[in-house]
């Protein structure tokens, strides 16, 4: 009986579907879709998507602050690789100047994948 538990408590976590973006309650706004470069990065959050052409950056959360990204899996993006695309994204929190906004992203259309170089300045250079 207790077996026959824990497999049926196991089958229920595995089995548990992925937070999907758009049906994530609440959102701040409408999602909308943005051109940017999706990068990672050493801190939190990790996945942030530059907004080519602002100062602006989005950063890519679950629904709560230090949760895990809800993205798809398939993004291609690490710390050894960009993505630039055409991001759909729904907001977790509402655009305020000077403050990364919290995003899920639902989709990404167009997108190049681009090997990160590592930064060839050495000591005392200039750039």
């Amino acid at each position: 009986m207790h077996i026959q538990l824990t497999l049926l408590l196991l089958l229920a976590m595995v089995s548990t579907p992925a937070p999907q973006c758009k049906a994530n309650l609440p959102l701040a706004g409408p999602c909308f879709v943005v051109h940017g470069r999706m990068r990672a990065y050493n801190g939190n959050p990790t996945f942030r998507i530059w907004r080519i052409g602002t100062d602006r950056l989005l950063g890519v959360t679950g629904a709560q602050p230090g949760e895990d990204p809800i993205m798809p899996d398939n993004l291609g993006c690490d710390f050894d690789h960009d993505v630039y695309a055409d991001f759909e994204v729904c907001p977790f929190t509402a655009e305020r100047p000077g403050v990364m906004q919290r995003v899920c992203v639902v989709s990404a259309e167009k997108r190049v994948i681009v090997q990160r170089t590592e930064d060839k300045v050495t000591a005392g250079e200039k750039r």
